[in-house]
Formats: structure tokens, C-alpha cells, sequence
């Protein structure tokens, strides 16, 4: 008799020998029960019934079921080594509700069960049964868009399928063409999609294949209108045949949503009951002189499962100068410092993330860290259990950046990294690769780490429920601690509570222990809300009492001119002194957002027949909206009266048809579309007569600074030097060189209260999202407006916009180093320095990619200094 793995083997990697594999096992089984003692019967039987198991979960016994494709469609797929062998639970579901074979659904799946791969084989079933050659999928994070092509391309590799992540640059860079007959995904943001459609409303109409990941994120801020209004979109002008796809890890009413995007046909596909990996759950309790960490039930914190003793012990760490007071680590009452000791006491047995609320708490816990050790804190370092090479790595990538004094430069050398939306965005891709691959054991991190990166953490330490001011919701929390032992990855992950008083007190403080099990119990999760439903949300004090305003009463003022004069009421009715009047003046701003993006998409859509049929009107683009379809008939007259007050708006300040639906591609409301269009016709002969973009930043300034709404570059003081900043920013200059120059310009961060000292999360917020968004979204509307005026000899003018676009947007100097950028090399440093590698300016991609190739053997010496990642890339790229 032949080992029945042979057959295994076989069958597993050609399909082939499936008759042989049962006949093998069953003939072993015979065997046993003829001749065998009881425990080789029961041994064949396990055998048989695994084998069996293992058949049925075979993607080449499932998935030309589940697709209704031939095995024959199949073959070269399943053959793949990259490919996956066997079904997970949650795939399985897919198929059986006829996912894989074309129809649309809202899948609830939740952390690591199997998402990407389930998206790899919808694409391909699409593929493979000719029902479109391009998928496009929607993911609402930069980060998480980077992730899902490069798992894509490698899991394309070597096929005739082209996978494209679209830059953020709010330019066209999708010929329409290239679509046509080939096999394309394309990975993209809701923000460049919808920028995209306005520009070229006809590729909707070759779309087949929709993937929304992340699809809760209708209601999250100012990202959460984008969203929903894009979906919106797509549902009018994606054919009706096309299949949509939405996934999250938490979307409580999914029918209700499906319902809205897909219709009746929609399918639920709910895998809230699949837990993919174990997890413990565990409280920091210090009641003694030594802590203790008290494990419980996941599923009833009340109920003890056992403690581990003496977890926690303080340190005395030594005094600096004339300091006379006792320092201790961790301090009893430092839940901080208490979740820093318990990472670094477990780092040791795997991979530890401590999650903070704010991006403002994750580096002071890095300060903190830095300081501690500089004192003499005893702990191993997490360098100790990492890849020394990859954390020195990631110190120079650290180092080049932001320079060798940042404290998070210092962490790095520790092995300790930080993640987070004011780290620079190719550090935090290097950070991610470093941990995905086991290379890095520490991270100090706030809700990026629940954003859909795919990092393998064993140990989810969290310092705090709030983010912020506000309660974590449910949902994101458990989004959250579902990175704690991902399946394949992990075997099991652990969740531990930092804050002694969380568990110490739930008898004293039972508020506080009622918070917590309300966010363990997945079932609490929030239903998928609508950001444009909160324009009719009442306005609250800092005490959370309403402010009565009627719903309409805010967009009145709004379309009157008069939105100063409200605060001014609201203000003197509830005699709102500092801080209330500064909460009401965000919420005001908050809702002027929203009513911004509203005017934009009506502009663009409002009586063009691209979009819909002539005959409908104003009200049926209310009634599309995800907040028209959860609202009660109160709302719903209030949203459709909204709207028109909206578009009686823009036909009196934009009388004329065509130019309102070309100002709609700006991205901007009804004034600042109007403000920018009326500042650009009056100074286009001044622009066309600039040297270079210098002197179109230096003409430009004044509308470019108003119309950056960063809360870090309006407090910045004397603000005339943040001129100079931009154009050092553009020049490549580091992180750690621009705050060496504000600081000796002796610019501050203006408070209510004081003028605070720069520090590099300041840069960093200025450069990646004040000058990197608002300030390329501005430069993008002049070119619009530019085009839009189709004066004579403005081509020139316009490229010069479109270069200074993409220059604002990366902050580098050359067109070679924004197209290494965009090619994978996603940070500055690296970008530039391969740049000048190249040492000519090369305008295409392609041209690039071909430069690289030719210096393979350079290109890989240069990055050797650098993490991992960029070395993937480059090898990704030259093949």
C-alpha cells in the first residue's frame, strides 16, 4: 500500500490521483479493521477522515462548484504555488451564497478570516467567466490601498492581469484605452475616484466588478460624505449587470445597507460567528506591591479564568541634576507607563502593538520610552528579539527623515517603532513590512493599526478606551483586536487592559467595567450610519446638552450668507463662553463640510445626462443617498428639501449648466469653486508669465493659504514663513531639515492660551496633509478652471500646474523621483536618492522602471541600507 500522502500531494498540487487518494485510504481502512488493534482503527479513521475533509475544502474540488467554471478554466490558477490550496469557513460562505459566480453582496467577515484571498478569487471567477475585464476596488485608506495591490500583484504575478494602485494626485492618470480587452484592477481611494469619474464619467460604463473593503466607513468624518456620495455615484452609472461587493469587518445592519447599494437581490453574507484564531483577554490588577495580569472569558469579563502573578514590578530609575524625588517605573497610576512595562516585559515570546486613543499619546509614549532607558530603565530592548539588520535599517530610514536627535529615531535604534498619521507615510510602509515579515516585534500605534493592515501582533496592549474625547465605538474596537492573532500567522493572540483601574475598580467604579464589557460584546456593534444624516443632527455644548436648532435652520443660513450671525445667536442664547463657543464654531464647520461636499456632487450631477436621465430631478439624487434610505419620513423631507436649497444655490451663483458641471471637478463647494474660478480668470496672464513653480507657488500664496483648513498650518505663527517652508518642502528637504528651518524662522504653534515649540509631528501633519492635500487640491483647481476657460496658448501653463501638483504632493523636486515614488519607492529619501542614481529626468513610468532595470545590481546596492521594503519593491518591479 502506497503512503497515502503521495496521493495527498498530488492531488493537491494537479488535481490529478483523486480516485487513487480514496481508494489508498479506504484500503488502509479496511486494513486496520481486518488486522488492526483498537488504536490503529481509530487512527484510520482520523486518516480517512481528514483526507476526506481536506478533498472537500480543496480549491479544486470547491471552486469550479462555487463558480460554475470548469476545472479546466481553473487549472493554471490552482496550480500556482501562491495560490491557496484549501477554503477557509468564510470563503466557503462566499460560495455558497454565489459570490465567487457573480452576485452582489454585503459580506460581514470579520479580522483575519480570509478577506484578501476571497477578493483574489472574486476577481479571478469574474475573469475567468468573461464577465469583465476591470475590477476596481474602493479602499478608504492610502495605506490600505498600497497593501491590497502589492498582495494583489504578487498574487497575479506571471499572468496576464495588470494590478494598479492610482496615485492621490487628483490628475487623470487612467487611459481609458489601456482598459479596453485587458485585465485590469485598479486600487484606488474614494477621493481619486470620484475625482476621476467627474473627469471621464464614460469608464464607469466598463466597470463589471465593484469591491468596497472597508465599507463601514460611510459615517466616518469628513472621508465618510466622499463615500457615500461616490456610492451614490456608482449606482446610477455602473451597469446594472456589474457585480458589487462590500466588505467589513463590522457592519451591524448589513441588510439595510445592501438593500440601499444592491437592491432586493443583494445577498448577506454574515461570518460574525467565524473566530479565526483564539484569544485571551486579560486585565492589569495591582492591588499588592507586585501586579498581576487576571485572565477572563472573552465572552463574560466577569467570570475569572486565571492570574498570572507578579507580572508587574517597579523600577527606580536614576535622577538627572538637582532632582531629588523618587522616579519609579511604572507608576501605579500611569496606565501608559504600565502598558510600555507589559510590552516590553512580553515582547520576548512575540510580537506586542500598544494601541493609543491619540497620535499626540503615541508619542509621548515614544518620549517616554526614550527618556526611561536614557535613565537606566533594566528592561531588554525590543532589538534584542527583532532582526538587528532590519532595526538598523529602519534607524537610517528614521535617521535620513527626520534626523538623528527625534526621539522616534532613538526608539527605532531600541527596536521600538511607532506608527501612527504623523509618522512619514514611507517609514510607516517600512514599518508594516518589517512587522508583517517578523523582522520588527514593537510598535507603539494608534487606530492605524485597525485600518485593514494585515500586521501579525500577539500581544494588543491598549492604554485607552477614547480616542480622544469620545468612547471608541464597538465596532472599531473590535476591528481592532481582531489584529491580535491573525490567523496563519498566530495560533492565538492576547487582548490585555493596561489601566489597573479598570479591573480594581469595578466595584468602586462600576461605570467604568460596564464601558468595557459593553465594547467586548461584538453584538453592541453600531449600525453603518450616514455622514450627510448629521446635517440634521442638534448641535451640543462640551457637556453634551443639545443646542436647539431647527434641521434646516444651519443650511438657511449657509445659502443666505448668514452662518456668522448664527453662532453669533446661538452663542448669546446659551451664553457660550470659551471652550463651548470653540465646540459650537467646529461642529458649525463640521456641517459646512459636509454641505460643501453635497454641492460638489449636485454641480456635477444635477441635470447631466451623463449621469442621469433627463427627466429626473433633484429630489431622486436626495433619495439615492445612504441617509435618505435610513431616515424616517420626518428626514427624508428634510434631506430632499436640503438638496433643493442646495441647487436653488448653485444656479445663483453658477448660472451656467456646463460650468457648474465642470467646476463640480474641483472638489469644492459652491464659494471656494467660485472664489478660485473668479481669482484665476483674473490672473491667468500673471501666471503664464512665471519662470517656474516657485514663482506660481510665490503668485498663488494668499488663495492657497486660505484655502488650507490644516489645523496645524493655521496655528502657525508668523505665518509668512510657511511660503518659504513649501518650496523646501518641494525641494526634497527632509522632515528634520523643514523643522530646523521654522524653528531658526523662530515660528510656533499658536494656542488659545500660548505659543508652543514645533515639534516634528507638526511637519509632518503640515506637509502630509495641509500642503500634500488642501495645497494640491488648490494648485488642481486652477488647472481646472485654466482648461476650463480654453484660452490659447495655455497648454504650457497647465502642464506647469499639473508638475506643481504632483511636486506639492510628494514634496520632491523631480519628475524622475515622483514617478520612483509612485512606482513603489513610496518615501522621499529613498525617491531621491535613487533619483540621483539615475541622474536624468525621465517623465514616464515606464521610462523609469527601464533606467532601473538597466542598474539592477546598483539600484539593489543603494538599497541595502534601507528597510527591506524597498527592496521588495525593487524586485517586485524589475522582476
Amino acid at each position: 500500500m502506497v503512503n497515502p500522502d503521495n496521493y495527498i500531494i498530488d492531488y493537491f498540487s494537479t488535481g490529478n490521483a483523486q480516485d487513487e487518494l480514496f481508494e489508498n485510504t479506504s484500503s488502509l481502512r479496511r486494513t486496520a479493521y481486518d488486522l488492526g488493534e483498537p488504536r490503529q482503527i481509530l487512527l484510520a479513521d482520523i486518516c480517512n477522515a481528514v483526507t476526506r475533509k481536506r478533498f472537500e475544502n480543496s480549491t479544486w474540488f470547491c471552486l469550479p462548484r462555487y463558480t460554475e467554471l470548469s476545472t479546466e478554466l481553473w487549472k493554471e490558477t490552482l496550480k500556482k504555488e501562491t495560490f491557496m490550496r484549501e477554503l477557509w469557513p468564510g470563503q466557503h460562505r462566499l460560495g455558497q451564497k454565489g459570490v465567487f459566480k457573480g452576485k452582489s453582496a454585503i459580506v460581514q467577515m470579520p479580522t483575519s478570516a480570509g478577506k484578501t484571498k476571497a477578493i483574489e478569487i472574486i476577481i479571478r471567477s469574474a475573469f475567468l467567466a468573461k464577465r469583465t475585464s476591470l475590477a476596481v476596488i474602493v479602499a478608504p485608506f492610502r495605506a490600505l490601498c498600497h497593501e491590497i495591490r502589492n498582495d494583489l500583484v504578487r498574487a497575479f504575478q506571471g499572468e496576464e492581469i495588470n494590478v494598479s494602485e492610482i496615485s492621490d494626485v487628483f490628475l487623470v492618470d487612467i487611459d481609458l484605452i489601456d482598459l479596453v480587452g485587458k485585465h485590469q484592477v485598479l486600487v484606488v481611494t474614494p477621493e481619486k475616484l470620484v475625482y476621476t469619474l467627474r473627469r471621464k464619467p464614460e469608464m464607469a460604463k466598463q466597470i463589471g466588478l465593484l469591491i468596497y473593503d472597508e465599507g463601514h466607513q460611510f459615517d466616518n468624518g469628513t472621508r465618510g460624505i466622499t463615500y457615500e456620495l461616490l456610492l451614490t455615484t456608482l449606482k446610477r452609472v455602473v451597469p446594472k449587470e456589474a457585480q458589487t461587493v462590500l466588505i467589513s469587518a463590522v457592519i451591524k445592519n448589513a441588510e439595510a445597507v445592501g438593500n440601499w447599494l444592491i437592491g432586493d437581490s443583494a445577498e448577506v453574507v454574515s461570518g460574525a460567528d467565524l473566530i479565526p484564531t483564539y484569544r485571551t483577554l486579560a486585565f492589569a490588577s495591582w492591588r499588592d506591591q507586585l501586579g498581576r495580569l487576571q485572565f477572563v472569558t472573552p465572552t463574560n469579563p466577569d467570570s475569572q479564568e486565571f492570574f498570572v502573578p507578579r507580572v508587574i514590578e517597579q523600577q527606580k530609575l536614576q535622577l538627572k541634576g538637582k532632582e531629588r524625588k523618587l522616579r519609579m517605573f511604572p507608576e501605579k497610576n500611569d496606565g501608559h507607563a504600565i502598558a510600555l512595562y507589559l510590552g516590553l516585559r512580553i515582547v520576548s515570546n512575540g510580537s506586542v502593538a500598544i494601541f493609543c486613543g491619540t497620535k499626540s499619546t503615541a508619542a509621548s509614549l515614544c518620549e517616554k520610552t526614550a527618556e526611561d532607558y536614557d535613565r537606566g530603565l533594566l528592561l531588554k530592548k525590543p532589538v534584542e528579539f527583532s532582526d538587528r539588520n532590519e532595526i538598523k535599517r529602519l534607524r537610517f530610514l528614521h535617521e535620513q527623515n527626520l534626523g538623528v536627535e527625534a526621539i522616534t529615531t532613538q526608539c527605532a535604534d531600541a527596536g521600538i517603532l511607532a506608527h501612527h498619521n504623523n509618522v512619514p507615510h514611507g517609514i510607516r510602509l517600512a514599518i508594516e513590512h518589517a512587522v508583517k515579515k517578523g523582522l520588527a516585534k514593537f510598535v507603539i500605534c494608534t487606530s492605524t493599526l485597525a485600518q485593514g493592515v494585515n500586521l501579525p501582533i500577539r500581544y494588543l496592549v491598549v492604554t485607552s478606551t477614547h480616542q480622544g474625547e469620545d468612547q471608541i465605538k464597538v465596532r472599531d474596537f473590535h476591528n481592532l483586536i481582531g489584529r491580535a492573532g491573525r490567523s496563519g500567522m498566530y495560533t492565538e493572540g492576547s487582548i490585555l487592559f493596561a489601566n489597573p483601574d479598570i479591573y480594581d475598580g469595578r466595584n468602586t467604579s462600576p461605570w467604568r467595567w460596564r464601558q468595557i464589557k459593553n465594547l467586548l460584546e461584538p453584538n453592541n456593534s453600531e449600525p453603518c450610519g450616514s455622514t450627510l444624516a448629521s446635517l440634521l443632527e442638534p448641535l451640543h455644548n462640551d457637556r453634551g446638552n443639545p443646542i436647539r436648532m431647527e434641521p434646516l435652520e444651519f443650511v438657511h443660513a449657509y445659502v443666505d450668507g448668514k452662518v456668522g450671525e448664527l453662532i453669533e445667536r446661538l452663542a448669546s442664547q446659551y451664553s457660550l463662553k470659551s471652550p463651548d463657543r470653540a465646540g459650537l464654531e467646529v461642529q458649525i464647520e463640521w456641517k459646512r463640510n459636509i454641505i460643501f461636499a453635497v454641492e460638489s456632487y449636485l454641480m456635477t450631477h444635477w441635470g447631466n445626462p451623463v449621469y442621469e436621465p433627463p427627466a429626473s430631478g433633484v429630489a431622486e439624487l436626495a433619495q439615492e443617498t445612504l441617509a435618505y434610505h435610513l431616515a424616517n419620513d420626518e428626514r427624508k423631507v428634510q434631506l430632499i428639501e436640503i438638496f433643493k436649497l442646495l441647487v436653488r444655490n448653485i444656479e445663483t451663483k453658477i448660472p451656467d449648466a456646463s460650468n457648474r458641471r465642470i467646476l463640480g471637478r474641483t472638489l469644492y463647494g459652491v464659494a471656494s469653486a467660485v472664489a478660485v474660478e473668479e481669482w484665476t480668470r483674473q490672473h491667468t496672464e500673471e501666471l503664464r508669465i512665471c519662470a517656474n513653480h516657485e514663482e506660481l507657488l510665490s503668485k498663488m500664496w494668499s488663495l492657497m493659504s486660505q484655502n488650507i483648513h490644516n489645523n496645524t498650518f493655521k496655528k502657525c505663527t508668523p505665518s509668512e514663513m510657511l511660503q518659504e517652508f513649501a518650496v523646501k518642502w518641494m525641494e526634497g528637504v527632509s522632515f528634520g531639515g523643514l523643522l530646523e528651518f521654522l524653528e531658526s524662522r523662530n515660528v510656533k504653534i499658536k494656542t488659545a492660551r500660548q505659543s508652543r515649540n514645533l515639534k516634528l509631528e507638526h511637519i509632518v501633519d503640515i506637509c502630509e496633509n495641509a500642503l500634500a492635500y488642501d495645497g494640491m487640491l488648490l494648485i488642481g483647481a486652477i488647472a481646472e478652471v485654466i482648461e476650463i476657460a480654453g484660452t490659447e496658448n495655455t497648454s504650457g501653463l497647465i502642464r506647469d500646474f499639473r508638475e506643481l501638483q504632483k511636486r506639492m504632493k510628494y514634496g520632491l523636486p523631480s519628475s524622475t523621483a515622483i514617478n520612483l515614488y509612485e512606482v513603489g519607492f513610496a518615501d522621499r529619501v529613498v525617491s531621491l536618492e535613487l533619483s540621483f542614481m539615475i541622474g536624468t529626468e525621465l517623465l514616464l513610468k515606464s521610462d523609469v522602471i527601464s533606467a532601473l532595470k538597466a542598474s539592477k545590481q546598483r539600484v539593489l546596492m543603494v538599497l541595502e541600507k534601507y528597510p527591506r521594503y524597498f527592496t521588495h519593491i525593487a524586485e517586485e518591479a524589475l522582476g
